[in-house]
């Protein structure tokens, strides 16, 4: 089982994910953040009910303890905003309000 990360990360693609693994975690299997990556700004796209859903997420945040760190689930897919990323991932990230609940997109 495993997620997909892709966006500004360090090795973008395919990580295990365990049945506890956290966003953090993910992302720090994938190398963490670059140096053009924005922390500040990473979605998680899953599928929910059938439908296709997303929330956006704080990593600074998380860090800092101000915010919980969310499980992630096999068939996520986690997008680190950043000058990395492709037009559409830039477009579907601006559209997403930084709450940490999921809503059809």
């Amino acid at each position: 089982a495993s997620v997909t990360i892709d966006g500004s990360v360090g090795k973008p693609g395919a990580v295990p994910a365990a049945s506890a693994t956290t966003l953090m975690q993910a992302v720090a299997q994938a190398g963490g953040v670059t140096e053009n990556g924005n922390a500040r700004r990473v979605a998680i796209f899953r599928q929910i009910d059938g439908r296709r859903q997303a929330a956006a997420f704080d990593l600074t945040s998380i860090r800092r303890g101000e915010s919980p760190d969310p499980r992630v689930y096999p068939g996520d897919i986690i997008v680190v905003d950043g000058s990395g990323i492709k037009a559409l991932q830039k477009q579907l990230m601006n559209n997403l309000p930084l709450l940490s609940i999921f809503r059809p997109f």
